[in-house]
């Protein structure tokens, strides 16, 4: 058996990751398993703990947080486009607000279900989608992207979202949906130009784009019920030029997985996508802020192990 790190994010879900933990521990010891286990710090982020583990010989790292946080670990398995050692293998228990990529990988709340389902679940090899953004100082930055990645109004949610405490007391559905409903209000669509291939080009006025590689985000919202975690493609949503109104009748679909079938939404399966825009245009990448435009996503085909 892999040995086994367990890398914990302490204040993910407003704290519930240190209770899923002592929910977790026992289960691990009782059953003989053994573990190294380390929480994130201010001065020590998950990627950090993930890469530094697979270098002492932890092959087997399970992140106990939310979408960002099992981002970040991915973030310190993976170099250059390839697994930093080929018998690594990634495993999520979900303890965040969103708790986005579990409903597309099938793993359950529960996280002793998630446990069981963790050790007894078949590997296999996922995409993973690589970002390169625009820092403040105008340098380039570079970034995995595990469930989903967007930019223009979610951006500014998604920091609402990050910095609110509310999530704790009304559930991360409801405040991600209450900081998107109060951007609503706030943002102004933005002129981005899209590169999808050399032969096609979108230049528009747009509220949102999306760049899909699970389904969900945002606390249950289903962006993109026909993406596929080892496809090779990520799905792009791009909403137009749409009103504050216009959009509010748009949730009802957005959450029936109904808003790719909307005439103001291009929907595509792609490869590659180049976004541009000569206004601040910022990026979200799994719940986290993430630069801003000009960017490039680009699919990397089954990069990443996983079991679960």
């Amino acid at each position: 058996m892999r040995k086994m790190k367990v890398i914990l994010n302490p204040v993910s879900g407003g704290g519930l990751s240190a209770k899923v933990w002592k929910k977790v521990e026992p289960v691990l010891i009782e059953k003989g398993i053994p573990y190294s286990y380390e929480a994130t710090t201010k001065e020590k982020a998950a990627k950090d703990i993930a890469k530094e583990a697979v270098k002492q010989g932890y092959h087997w790292i399970v992140g106990i947080g939310g979408d960002g946080t099992f981002s970040n670990i991915i973030n310190g398995l993976i170099e250059n486009g390839k697994i930093f050692h080929k018998d690594v293998i990634f495993s999520p228990i979900p303890a965040g607000r969103g708790n986005d990529f579990i409903k597309t990988v099938k793993v359950p709340k529960n996280p002793i279900k998630a446990l069981e389902q963790a050790l007894n679940g078949k590997e296999r090899n996922i995409d993973l989608i690589d970002v390169t953004y625009t820092k403040v100082d105008q340098s380039q930055g570079k970034y995995l992207c595990l469930n989903l990645a967007d930019f223009g109004m979610g951006g500014e949610v998604v920091y609402r979202v990050n910095k609110s405490k509310l999530g704790r007391f009304i559930g991360g559905k409801a405040v991600f949906l209450l900081y998107t409903v109060v951007c609503l209000f706030s943002y102004t669509n933005k002129k981005i130009t899209l590169t999808l291939s050399k032969f096609e080009k979108i230049t528009n006025l747009c509220r949102l784009i999306v760049c899909a590689n699970g389904e969900f985000a945002g606390g249950g919202m289903w962006f993109a019920p026909k993406a596929k975690l080892d496809d090779g493609k990520m799905d792009l949503l791009a909403i137009q030029n749409v009103s504050v109104f216009e959009t509010l009748r748009k949730f009802g679909n957005l959450y029936r997985g109904k808003l790719s079938d909307d005439a103001k939404v291009i929907s595509k399966q792609i490869t590659e996508l180049t976004a541009e825009s000569d206004e601040d245009v910022f990026i979200d990448v799994d719940g986290e802020n993430m630069g801003k435009l000009p960017a490039k996503f680009k699919v990397l085909p089954k990069v990443l192990p996983i079991k679960c």
